[in-house]
């Protein structure tokens, strides 16, 4: 039934955006999965544990168990990508771990910074979250690096090779 809807969904735009939709979908659905990984470490160290620690970092304070939780959920979704969103089969698992965590060490600075941010200074946040205000800035940081993610997991780390057309003698 999902995978009818999704055909769907995705069968209404244009045949040559149809493979980037698919794309699209299953790497929303591979984000979902490391949120999972993110949110429940993230909740497990701090609610569970009691894992509180931070440190700043220009003027930002930064939420240690953040760093751990997002981390985790970079390598989830790095394995998913590569081998279910992408099908991507090459051989080359080193080089693309590289690539992709160059990527994901931007936009996890980036989130960390989010995090901080929406956490701390963003009244707004405070007042409508409370106690939750970290999880809401959580939400809020991934929904902004989603697109940032995608595009450069699909047009840099998993980019598929361009085929070279021969040309024919007659």
């Amino acid at each position: 039934m999902l995978r009818e809807k999704i055909d769907e969904m995705v069968g209404k735009l244009p045949t040559r955006y149809q493979n980037s939709g698919k794309q699209f979908i299953k790497f929303g659905v591979t984000g979902v999965i490391g949120a999972v990984v993110d949110f429940s470490t993230y909740n497990f160290l701090t609610r569970g544990i009691g894992f509180v620690a931070s440190y700043m970092v220009f003027g930002q304070q930064i939420i240690v168990a953040n760093n751990i939780s997002v981390l985790l959920a970079i390598i989830s979704n790095f394995l998913f990508n590569k081998y279910w969103t992408f099908r991507d089969s090459s051989k080359q698992v080193a080089k693309q771990w590289v690539g992709y965590f160059t990527l994901n060490f931007f936009t996890w600075v980036f989130n960390q910074l989010l995090v901080s941010m929406f956490t701390f200074q963003v009244p707004i946040v405070q007042e409508l979250f409370g106690d939750q205000k970290d999880n809401a800035a959580k939400v809020l940081a991934i929904g902004i690096i989603l697109f940032l993610n995608f595009a450069g997991s699909k047009f840099l780390i998993f980019k598929k090779p361009t085929r070279v057309l021969r040309e024919v003698k007659a």
